[in-house]
């Protein structure tokens, strides 16, 4: 399974905590809301990742690498200009592997949502 996060906004109104990094890497008790994330994911079977990155996404690639701290493959689809949410997922999309299935989020919110309840169903998409 894999997942693609969009992770591209500057998040402009969380200024001035946003100036140096984007708001996904903003912490919660010390950690990067992205690396919770990465846990809640994992946690629920998901083996690759793609961050769709835009502003100050260096900062991203730094921080995960290629996942391998994290026991994930993580990849990076990124935008020069901003392409907004639909954009950046068609944009992503292309880094995606052939099979199974894929979740998208956002990547600025926390989240301990049971996706078991997904699979069960066979849902192909839930907005």
């Amino acid at each position: 399974m894999q997942a693609i996060i969009l992770a591209g906004g500057r998040g402009e109104r969380l200024s001035p905590f946003t100036n140096t990094r984007p708001k996904g890497m903003l912490e919660i008790e010390g950690k990067p809301i992205l690396e919770y994330q990465l846990e809640w994911l994992k946690k629920h079977k998901v083996k690759r990742v793609v961050f769709a990155c835009g502003y100050l996404s260096e900062v991203i690639k730094e921080h995960f690498g290629d996942g391998g701290k994290y026991s994930l493959e993580i990849d990076y689809s990124i935008e020069k200009t901003p392409l907004g949410r639909g954009g950046a997922l068609k944009k992503a999309w292309e880094k995606i592997l052939p099979g199974g299935l894929v979740i998208a989020t956002n990547g600025d919110i926390y989240t301990e949502m049971d996706l078991q309840r997904y699979y069960s169903n066979n849902l192909f998409i839930s907005i």
